[in-house]
C-alpha cells in the first residue's frame, strides 16, 4: 500500500509491521523524520541493524544482509540509501527478491536527496520497484507540504510539546523557514528552548530566535533594490555574505536565488497586468501559482515588489544578472572576485531606469 508520510507519522508501523518499506519524495525533513520513527520502532537490538548506501555497497552485499537471520531479536532490520541509483537489472534483482525475503527481515528503502529534475519526473523511484513494495509491503511518500500541510505539521509539533503560535507568529515561522520541515525542525527545538514554561509563542520570539533561510533574506535583498535602496541593499548583501561561508561557495547560490525571485515577480507582474490567464506562460519551476498555493501570505509582499518593477526592468535585471554570471564563470573578461561580482551587481540592480 501507498500512504502519505503525515499518515505514517500519525500511525506509526502498528501491531504487524510490513516486510519492506521504501521512502521517498523531495521533503528531507518528513524523510528523517519518518526514518527515524521506523528505527525507533522496529529495531530492537543495533546488532541486528544494518545501514548501507547504494553509492558505496553494491546489492550482492544488500542482498546478503536481507538474507541473513537475526542473532540477538526477533528481527534484522536492513536500511538500505540510495534506491534510485539502482540500475534496471539491479531493479529487477531486488524486485524478485522482495517476495523471497526471511519472515525476520524487515527492509527499508529510500532515496538519497531527490532533484527538481527527479520531483518532476513524479518520482525518483523506479515504478516496477515501487510496484513491488506496494504489493508487499509499504510505500511513504514525502512530498513537500501545501500551505494547510505545512501548518498542520507545524500544530502537531507544537501540541505534542504543549505550545501554541499566534497566527503572525506562524506567518512569519513559514516564511522565515521557506516552509522546509527540514529546516523547521531545528528552529522549532530552539524556540521551545527559547520561550521556556510560557505556553504562547508570539512573532517578536520568531524574530529573535529562527534564523532566516538565504531565501528570506534574498527576499528582503530584493525588496531592498526595487524601492533603489542601495544602502540597505548592501548591509542586507553583507550580512548574507557573512553568515554564508566562503564567498566562492555563496555568491553562485545567491545569485541562483536571486534569478528565481525576479522569476517570481515577472509571473506577478505579468498576472498584474494581464490577469489570471498569465499563468498558461509561468514556468514549471518556480511557479508562482505553486509557490502561493503552499504560501498564500507571500502574495502582498511579491505583488508589492512586483508593482514597484515594470516588465522592461525586470528584463534589464535578468540581462545584467546574465553578464554578473558570465564574468564569475570566467567566459568573459573582468574581475571574477565573486564578492566584487555580487556587490557591483547590486548596486548595478538598484540604479536600474
Amino acid at each position: 500500500m501507498a500512504i502519505n508520510a503525515s499518515e505514517f507519522l500519525r500511525k506509526g508501523v502498528g501491531k504487524t509491521p510490513a516486510r519492506v518499506y521504501l521512502v521517498h519524495g523531495k521533503d528531507e525533513g518528513q524523510k528523517r523524520a519518518v526514518l527515524q520513527r521506523l528505527r525507533d520502532e522496529l529495531v530492537a537490538d543495533e546488532f541486528d541493524r544494518a545501514h548501507l548506501d547504494l553509492q558505496e555497497a553494491n546489492l550482492s552485499a544488500v542482498l546478503a544482509e536481507a538474507m541473513s537471520i537475526p542473532a540477538f531479536s526477533s528481527r534484522r532490520v536492513v536500511m538500505v540509501r540510495g534506491v534510485q541509483h539502482l540500475k534496471s537489472v539491479e531493479v529487477d534483482t531486488l524486485s524478485e527478491a522482495i517476495p523471497r525475503l526471511l519472515e525476520s527481515t524487515c527492509l527499508v528503502l529510500y532515496t538519497h536527496a531527490e532533484s527538481e529534475e527527479e520531483e518532476r519526473k513524479g518520482s525518483a523511484v523506479p515504478a516496477k520497484l515501487l510496484n513491488v513494495v506496494e504489493k508487499y509491503g509499504t510505500v511513504i511518500e514525502c512530498k513537500p507540504l501545501t500551505a494547510s500541510g505545512f501548518e498542520g505539521w507545524l500544530q502537531a509539533r507544537l501540541q505534542e510539546a504543549d505550545k501554541r503560535m499566534t497566527r503572525e507568529a506562524v506567518e512569519r515561522f513559514t516564511f522565515l523557514t521557506a516552509a522546509s520541515t527540514l529546516v523547521a525542525e531545528s528552529e522549532l527545538q530552539k524556540l521551545i528552548l527559547y520561550v521556556g514554561e510560557r505556553t504562547a509563542i508570539e512573532r517578536e520570539d520568531v524574530e529573535a530566535v529562527v534564523s532566516r533561510t538565504v531565501e528570506a533574506q534574498v527576499f528582503k535583498l530584493v525588496d531592498a533594490i526595487a524601492v533603489r535602496d542601495v544602502a540597505a541593499a548592501m548591509r542586507l548583501l553583507q550580512d548574507v555574505l557573512s553568515a554564508g561561508g566562503r564567498a566562492e561557495a555563496v555568491v553562485p547560490r545567491l545569485m541562483v536565488l536571486i534569478a528565481r525571485h525576479l522569476r517570481l515577480l515577472w509571473q506577478m507582474r505579468l498576472q498584474i497586468e494581464q490577469g489570471e490567464s498569465a499563468s498558461q506562460w509561468f514556468p514549471s519551476d518556480p511557479n508562482l501559482a505553486q509557490l502561493l498555493s503552499r504560501q498564500p501570505f507571500l502574495k502582498r509582499s511579491l505583488s508589492e515588489q512586483a508593482q514597484r518593477l515594470s516588465l522592461r526592468e525586470i528584463r534589464i535585471a535578468f540581462d545584467r544578472l546574465h553578464q554578473a554570471d558570465r564574468v564569475l564563470k570566467g567566459i568573459d573578461e573582468g574581475d571574477s572576485d565573486p564578492r566584487r561580482i555580487i556587490e557591483r551587481l547590486v548596486i548595478d540592480l538598484c540604479g536600474m531606469k
